[in-house]
């Protein structure tokens, strides 16, 4: 656990962010204490993310405080999906006080913290989803360089009534009330959201109904996975407040548009600030090594739509006309192609950028920014091209076609998804032999036990969406 220095981290809104530029020797524990005291804490709530990108949490007392974040706290990995077996199951957390917060969502005094994960003897747990990204981007700073991630997560507001899901409203793209019944929700949730230092940008009904936006600001890359679960959290919570239900399950309704997550990227060297996907002299303002990160992508899509995309569900999304991507394209301003630049208004070295459309909002935000991140930096130290950039909807493209040009098409299922990923060397370098494995095991094993729900092949299945899904991912994503 790294050190503390009260000078290393300001505080917004109850939230103590970290200033890594400032790290120095320290003691973490006082400045922690008086943010207990100050808000009257009675109990902190430590989340251990696990392999599939779910939060998992104990509640302490302020009383122990001191002790976790000086020591850590033992608990049982073997219950934890991923983790560890049972012959083997000490683990210990480590709370980050980076990451303490007073989350307005939460009962009245209790605060939450993430946390890393060490072995009994206090080496990294090499499980650990949170652990393994901050190590990958502490290796690009290393060479100067940081990881700036946005996602963009959409979500259904639906109803359960007798056991049939439905959308919640019957708006459309823009929607407002009365076609919007759940603004008060969402006001609710916005209100709440911006307390915890969230920095909103857009907020709007989606295509489907049901279907809601919050976009928030991008920030370094493990902040950002960290914003990923606490806007869900919020999102959730406020929901059933409210006696609604808010899922982030991919596709829980088909015939309209299932929920995506872009992911937008950029590089900045972080001595000078300079973005590194910027050039000014090149065509729409995009350097070389921005274009050799996209081919890195390019080259590991199929693989890495095993972490992105990485339920059964989520391939009953990437269908073509459903704004979601099928093939392994790129374009600039191209919503139908899997990276689509953006052509945005700006100081070009704020808003060059690259948005991957592939993940959906069930991933695991960790994994999800690791493995791009090790594809596109491949790309760039190999300097990859990219194949042509596509300018026309691909999705009117006859299969025909785009065979013709060369266009791979991603996995159908996640079984084929699983296979890709297992077979490539960068996968398990990104990851580790440890997760990469753990992940092989459980999302093969998901793949099969939803054939034997289904008792058909994938294709017959996929234009349902089942009760096998629901039961299994309508509250759990």
């Amino acid at each position: 656990m790294y050190s503390f220095s009260p000078e290393n981290y300001i505080c917004v809104n109850s939230t103590l962010w970290f200033m890594p530029s400032k790290l120095t020797n320290g003691d973490a524990v006082e400045p922690i204490m008086e943010l207990v005291a100050r808000h009257d804490i009675k109990y902190v709530r430590l989340i251990v993310i696990d392999s599939l990108g779910g939060p998992r949490a104990m509640l302490i007392p302020e009383y122990n405080i001191r002790d976790a974040l000086t020591h850590g706290i033992a608990f049982d990995g073997s219950s934890v999906p991923g983790f560890a077996e049972v012959n083997r199951s000490d683990l210990n957390l480590h709370p980050d006080p980076a990451t303490f917060l007073v989350p307005m969502w939460e009962t009245p005094g209790i605060a939450l913290m993430f946390c890393y994960v060490s072995n009994p003897d206090g080496t990294p747990f090499p499980g650990d989803p949170r652990g393994r990204l901050k190590m990958t981007v502490d290796e690009l700073e290393k060479e100067g360089y940081g990881f700036n991630t946005g996602p963009e997560l959409e979500y259904f507001y639906v109803t359960n009534k007798d056991g049939v899901i439905a959308p919640f409203g019957k708006g459309g793209y823009f929607d407002l009330p009365p076609l919007d019944p759940t603004e008060n929700v969402k006001l609710e949730t916005l209100m709440v959201l911006e307390a915890a230092g969230f920095m909103l940008d857009r907020v709007h009904h989606e295509a489907a109904s049901g279907q809601q936006e919050i976009n928030f600001r991008y920030s370094d890359a493990l902040k950002t996975a960290d914003n990923v679960i606490l806007y869900k959290l919020a999102v959730k919570t406020v929901a059933e407040k409210h006696e609604a239900l808010a899922t982030f399950m991919p596709k829980p309704f088909w015939g309209i548009n299932g929920s995506g997550c872009h992911v937008h990227q950029s590089i900045i060297e972080n001595e000078t600030g300079r973005n590194v996907f910027a050039d000014p002299d090149a065509e729409h303002g995009l350097s070389d090594t921005a274009r050799n990160y996209i081919g890195g992508m390019l080259s590991h899509a199929k693989a890495m739509s095993a972490v992105v995309a990485p339920l059964v569900n989520s391939y009953k999304r990437l269908v073509p006309h459903y704004e979601a991507p099928v093939y392994v394209s790129w374009g600039f301003a191209n919503r139908s192609a899997l990276v689509r630049v953006p052509l945005a208004p700006g100081e070009m070295n704020k808003v060059t950028r690259m948005e991957y459309r592939h993940p959906d909002p069930s991933s695991n935000p960790y994994l999800t920014a690791t493995v791009l991140l090790k594809a596109g930096m491949e790309g760039v130290k190999k300097k990859i091209d990219p194949p042509e950039p596509m300018a026309e909807n691909i999705y009117h493209l006859t299969p025909k076609e785009v065979k013709k040009r060369g266009v791979e098409v991603l996995p159908e299922h996640l079984g084929e998804a699983v296979d890709y990923f297992e077979e490539d060397p960068l996968m398990k370098e990104a990851l580790g032999e440890y997760l990469h494995g753990n992940l092989v095991e459980l999302k093969r094993r998901e793949f099969e036990d939803y054939l034997g729900f289904t008792g058909v092949e994938w294709a017959a299945s996929r234009p349902k969406i089942t009760s096998w899904e629901y039961d299994r991912y309508l509250t759990r994503c």
